[in-house]
């Protein structure tokens, strides 16, 4: 079983690293146009100044984000959208996963102070801050990197990559523990040594060091003389002599 696990811990790391590999690789093709997309220089619906207002028409837009030049800190969102009826639309405050968006100079940062979803029709966007605003269409981003085959590598490398891995080190652990076990050894009495043996070894045995083998193995019908009885026949012989 310790093989089996040992080989299949390789294949799985072995796996894992390549997808991995190729992940990384897809990331730095697609980097490019991955900021561009994202960039709000570059991809927006609407761009204000202090006190500007403008108009703009959504077809179907399930996500607009509204950003600020972030100074440090998370800018307020002071704005103000209306539909074609003049109603309010609130939004939401933008979460954890609504992230920053990095400018082309890699120096300005754009943070979301207002989210809209499943936007459609014609609306009215009013800068009442004292910076500019930039509304950006969040599903004409996503539809562009969607198109990129790169994408879809760098997609299948992470989702599929990093499991196999984790399969890959939970199994090279469980060999390592393997490994730390003593194995179990039984002791054989044969003709007279002592033997230890181990089940996992067919056939292999290791004498144990330090015991002598039996002075009668082997000896068969010989009589094995006293030398204290000899001394005691020498002793009487002499002392009958005088």
């Amino acid at each position: 079983m310790t093989d089996g696990r040992r080989r299949w811990a390789r294949i799985t790391t072995s796996s894992s690293a390549i997808l991995l590999l190729v992940a990384v690789i897809s990331l730095w093709q697609v980097s490019g146009e991955f900021f561009d997309s994202y960039n709000p220089e570059s991809n927006y619906l609407v761009k204000l100044d202090p006190g500007e207002s403008g108009d703009f028409e959504i077809v179907d837009s399930a996500l607009l984000t509204a950003l600020r030049v972030s100074e440090g800190g998370t800018p307020d969102s002071d704005l103000t959208l209306t539909d074609s009826e003049g109603n309010e639309i609130p939004g939401r405050n933008p979460r954890w996963k609504d992230p920053e968006r990095m400018g082309s100079d890699g120096e300005t940062v754009y943070s979301p102070v207002r989210v809209f979803k499943g936007m459609e029709g014609s609306f009215t966007l009013q800068n009442q801050g004292s910076s500019g605003l930039w509304l950006v269409n969040d599903d004409d981003a996503a539809e562009k990197m969607l198109g990129n085959v790169w994408m879809y590598m760098f997609y299948i490398g992470c989702c599929i990559g990093s499991p196999i891995g984790l399969v890959g080190v939970v199994l090279a652990v469980m060999v390592w523990a393997d490994k730390r076990k003593v194995p179990d050894q039984f002791v054989i009495i044969e003709d007279g040594s002592v033997i230890i043996g181990n089940p996992q070894q067919e056939g292999a045995v290791v004498e144990e060091p330090g015991v002598a083998p039996s002075p009668f193995v082997g000896v068969s019908n010989q009589t094995v003389e006293n030398p204290q009885e000899e001394e005691f026949d020498d002793y009487w012989k002499k002392w009958d002599e005088g």
